[in-house]
Parts: structure tokens; sequence; C-alpha cells
């Protein structure tokens, strides 16, 4: 199954090295035009382990082929550097009823976008304990407007009522895109653009009209998406991800974390004895059950219906049997309107790209989403 998500962007596209860099490791895609096909000609993650994301930054480009020149370099970061949410706003009816011009449309949005930047600069502080300095505003998007529940797309010439706003927002710990910025200095790659994966998502499935619960499992948390019924809510992120799954392995197993890894990936590809998966599954239930605990939370957060699917990418190879946490008592209090059901997207599901040997590996589904969305703007 292929979305179709990408179209060609222009004919004299050159080369761009896609990375998404996380506290402890940065994954990459080079994308390049070969007969007239996006290709991709190298792909790979690093540990960051002691090393600095520059070292790790250089480490990547040794692995590009000589004869390849980067001309863009497109980066985007973890929750623990780059924050979004969707900010929902409404503002109560002024009497009498008129329509809205211009000049009173551009203050009500002027002003909904302040109110929505102070009240994450809040949260930001709440969840990660930096100063509100540390961070710089990436990026503002008003992505729904609405007059007394009807979706509209501009206030303008709009009867006045009670008016909904819901606003994604974007901030960008500064140090983390310092490293990025000197990295491409050094190679003199000329143009750095920064996306955030709800910008990709909210394309993704608006362009595609592929409604579900989306989840983009990191290192330690997990973002959460929502698309249903015309609606794209950034719910930020859960508190848990795959190197929780990681430490339960070393905890209950025994197990040290590279060895966790490869036993959790043998075991997404369904490659164990069915006694051994049996063993696994009965392992990872309880935090499977938190996850689900936690996502029911934050899915009770967006206030709309929520759709059938749901769907995973990122280092969530771990979760292939989260379909176990949907039963009764998740659901409960949740406005499903059927038995959520689980499924993997990766690349192959964004676009198809050939001669890249990781099409089915959801890790790279992330920067597969970030490089669609940036051809598509060409």
């Amino acid at each position: 199954m292929s979305f179709k998500f990408l179209r060609f962007g222009r004919e004299e596209r050159k080369n761009f090295l896609a990375v998404r860099v996380g506290r402890k490791e940065i994954d990459f895609l080079l994308f390049g035009k070969e007969n007239g096909e996006i290709r991709v000609f190298a792909y790979g993650s690093e540990e960051v382990s002691h090393a600095t994301a520059s070292q790790i930054l250089e480490k990547i480009f040794a692995r590009i082929p000589r004869k390849m020149a980067v001309q863009e370099l497109i980066a985007t970061f973890d929750t623990s550097s780059f924050r979004a949410q969707s900010i929902k706003l409404t503002l109560p009816p002024q009497l009498p009823p008129r329509r809205i011009d211009r000049a009173e449309a551009f203050a009500l949005e002027r002003d909904t976008r302040a109110r929505a930047e102070r009240i994450f600069q809040n949260i930001l502080f709440k969840e990660s304990g930096i100063l509100p300095k540390e961070f710089s505003l990436r990026k503002m998007d008003i992505l729904e407007r609405r007059i007394d529940g009807y979706a509209v797309p501009r206030l303008e010439g709009f009867k006045s009522g009670e008016i909904e706003f819901s606003v994604l927002v974007m901030f960008l710990l500064e140090t983390a895109l310092a490293q990025v910025e000197q990295f491409a200095k050094t190679h003199r790659i000329s143009h750095v653009r920064v996306i955030h994966i709800a910008e990709a998502l909210e394309a993704f499935t608006k362009e595609t009209r592929r409604e579900g619960v989306y989840l983009c499992i990191e290192e330690e948390k997990t973002r959460v998406a929502v698309h249903n019924e015309g609606h794209f809510l950034f719910l930020g992120a859960l508190p848990i991800g795959a190197h929780d799954f990681a430490e339960f392995f070393g905890d209950v197993i025994g197990m040290r974390e590279p060895t966790a890894r490869v036993l959790q990936q043998r075991y997404f590809e369904g490659a164990l004895s069915t006694e051994v998966q049996e063993k696994v599954y009965k392992y990872l239930l309880p935090e499977m059950r938190k996850f689900g605990t936690l996502l029911k939370g934050k899915l009770l957060e967006a206030k709309i219906s929520l759709p059938e699917f749901v769907w995973i990418f990122g280092r969530g190879g771990v979760l292939r049997d989260l379909q176990v946490v949907f039963n009764d008592d998740m659901l409960r209090d949740l406005p499903c309107v059927r038995r959520p059901q689980t499924r993997f997207l990766s690349p192959k599901d964004v676009w198809e790209v050939g001669h890249f040997l990781g099409t089915q590996d959801s890790l790279y589904t992330e920067l597969c989403l970030i490089g669609a969305f940036v051809l598509n703007r060409e």
C-alpha cells in the first residue's frame, strides 16, 4: 500500500541530506535524483554515545559517496530539543454580530498567535524545566479557524460569532541548532532547513486523507498526533519511549541494552521461536499497559472523535503487539467509533523510493515524511 504522497519537485533539485538528531542516535537519509526519480543513496543511524552531535555528523558525512555533493541539509530533532503542540483557543462572540473586516481579522489572529506562544512557553517550562529564553519560536501555523463551529478558510468577510483557533506552535532549543549550522558551514552546505515532524505529518494526513492516531516512537519520548474528520492535532509527547522498553529488558531479563535491542528487533520481525516470542510478549505486557495508560490520557486531551487506525513509526518495533492495550478498559471514556487497529507506517507508505533497502523499516519513516514534505513544496 502506497499513499502516493510524493509529488516531484523541480527538475534541477540537487542532493540533500536529511538528519534526525536525537540524544542517543542520529539517523540520516541522503536523497538525490537519478534518471528522473528520487533515490536514497545512503542511509543509516549512528549512536551518539560519548561523542558530540557535531562529531557524529562528521562520521555520517564520511559515509556519503565522494562523487555526491550535498547542496542542502534538512534537519529535525527529537522532543528534548524540538517541541511542538497544537493549542486550541476560543474567543467569545462579540455583540452585536457584524461582518469581520480585514483589520479586525488581522488583529484577532495577531493576538491569538501571541497568546498561543505564551501558553506554549509555560508548557515548555513546566515539562522541561528549561527557561523559555533557551528556546526560539521556530514556526507557528494557524491550522484551523471555526466560527460557531463551522470551518472557515479565513476570518475576513465572515459574520462574527464564537471563534475557535487551532494553532500549531514549534519551539527549538538554540544549542541543538548551533551544532547543525556549524557542520553545514564547515562543509559549505549553503542551505539549511529545519522541519518538525508535526509539519510533515499535517501535510501527509491532509494530502492523503489518511485518518489515524500517529505515534512517533523516539528513544525517550513518544510523539502523538491525531487526524480525524478534517481535524489535525499534534498533542505533544508521552514520557516513554523505546529506551524504556530496552531498560525493561535489562531490569527483568538482565540484558545489556545492545543485546536487548537485537532481541527487540527479532521480536518485531517474528524471528524468535514461538516459545521465546510468547515469553517476550509476557515480559513486555506490563510496560505496554503503562504505555496504553499514558496514551489514553493524551488522547483524552484531543476532545475529538478518534479514528480507527493507529499508525506507529520510529523506534516502535517493540510495540508490534500494542493492539492488546486497546481493550475495553482502555477504550472506556475514549470517543472511538470502532476498536482501533494498529499498523506500522513504513517509508514505502510515504512514497515508492527505489534502491532503498530500508523501505520497510519504520525507523526511517520520519525522515521520509520530512523529505517528501520538502520536495512537495518546491
